[in-house]
């Protein structure tokens, strides 16, 4: 089992055991004294950003070459480290970093158990009577950040700002783009103007949301340069965010209960859901062998506006068997829209990769088939078919 490290700024370490209960409130005590946590800064009056720490490309760096963006990761450097590389942060937020690397020094991205950890402490910290902290930005490798931020987005909700960070180029490499990321993500958490806009992503000069960002290009600086859905909520203007619009929510978006996910006695993490992609000649049966290897449910990336190629026939046999189905479409953009007659779920403009954790919530918080159904198609039903479906 992994060992879960809340690091403090002035060197003292708390450590905690996966899906162990979070330290018990106490009567005149604030959730920085409750958690241990130390504030970093001189000016008191100014608002305290926690940092949950779990490393990726913004931590890493190559002892090959300043040219290198493809091969680093030999070495790293932590939470306090690239918060020392710029002393401009303490004229914008307090600062404390909660550590939630893995113990072999990998992302947080590579473990469902350990998201699940951080989140259920950011919610404690952020959403508890006794909170002193504004809000709370996470560091996160690029390849699995928009699952992170689409998780907390729908587990958090108490209207303090959460934002992701990352970098495309390790912070050896010329034009290291952490650092500003990081600057950016720092002033978007204590901005007021970031509440009730739900789990937001700070990269490139963009403000994303957290319910759409999907990372679009493998290596490019700008690789969550576009959502699937929405376009950007802002932009950075002289390193401080600047809003578009004033705050709404996604039409898709539901708010799940994160106290009945944590307390599903068969899901301590995440239930295991399994992406499979459709293509032509698509191998209907892999749904079996999902099934057979323990999977609760599955997301089929479906061909156009959601298809299966073939067998459909034995995809509703599998949810007969038990496996929750929902299909949404392999493009990009655009929507997989609800049918009559059908036993599974159809994942509207929710992208495959989103819907799996959706699916992955709503199972550990006991949905069945017909109610992740509802989940996924509710509003889009209602949309396009006022007649009834």
């Amino acid at each position: 089992m992994n060992i879960l490290s809340t690091i403090l700024l002035l060197g003292t370490a708390v450590q905690a055991v996966p899906n162990s209960p979070l330290p018990r409130r106490s009567l005149n005590t604030t959730a920085s004294d409750r958690l241990g946590l130390q504030w970093m800064g001189n000016d008191t009056s100014l608002p305290k950003v926690l940092v949950l720490f779990t490393g990726g490309t913004i931590s890493s760096g190559s002892t090959y070459s300043a040219l290198d963006t493809t091969e680093y990761g030999q070495i790293s450097i932590t939470g306090e480290e690239i918060i020392a590389r710029d002393p401009l942060l303490q004229t914008v937020a307090q600062l404390a970093v909660s550590n939630w690397t893995l113990d072999d020094g990998n992302s947080t991205g590579t473990s469902d158990a350990l998201v699940m950890n951080m989140t259920r402490f950011a919610h404690d910290a952020l959403c508890s009577p006794d909170s002193d902290i504004t809000g709370a930005i996470f560091t996160h490798g690029t390849n699995s950040l928009e699952e992170t931020a689409f998780l907390m987005d729908l587990l958090v909700n108490c209207g303090k700002p959460i934002v992701g960070v990352g970098a495309m180029r390790p912070y050896t490499a010329l034009s290291f783009d952490g650092d500003a990321n990081f600057f950016e993500s720092v002033a978007l958490a204590a901005s007021p103007e970031a509440r009730d806009r739900g789990v937001l992503v700070a990269f490139s000069d963009r403000i994303l949301s957290g319910f759409w960002v999907t990372k679009l290009d493998s290596t490019h600086p700008d690789a969550f340069h576009q959502t699937t859905n929405g376009g950007d909520l802002g932009a950075f203007l002289n390193m401080r965010p600047y809003f578009f619009n004033s705050p709404s929510r996604p039409t898709p978006k539901h708010d799940l209960n994160i106290s009945l996910v944590s307390s599903h006695p068969s899901y301590p993490a995440l239930p295991q859901v399994d992406i499979l992609y459709a293509a032509r000649q698509f191998d209907a049966r892999l749904a079996f062998n999902s099934l057979a290897n323990g999977a609760s449910g599955i997301v089929i990336a479906g061909t156009g506006n959601g298809g299966i190629p073939n067998g459909s026939d034995m995809i509703a046999e599998a949810v007969e068997k038990g496996l929750q189905v929902v299909v949404g479409t392999r493009s990009p953009y655009g929507t997989a829209s609800p049918q009559p007659d059908q036993t599974w779920a159809k994942s509207g403009y929710v992208h495959v990769i989103q819907s799996r954790i959706m699916l992955q919530l709503a199972i550990a918080s006991g949905y069945n088939q017909n109610q992740t159904i509802e989940l996924f198609e509710g509003t889009i039903r209602k949309a396009i078919h006022p007649f009834g479906l």
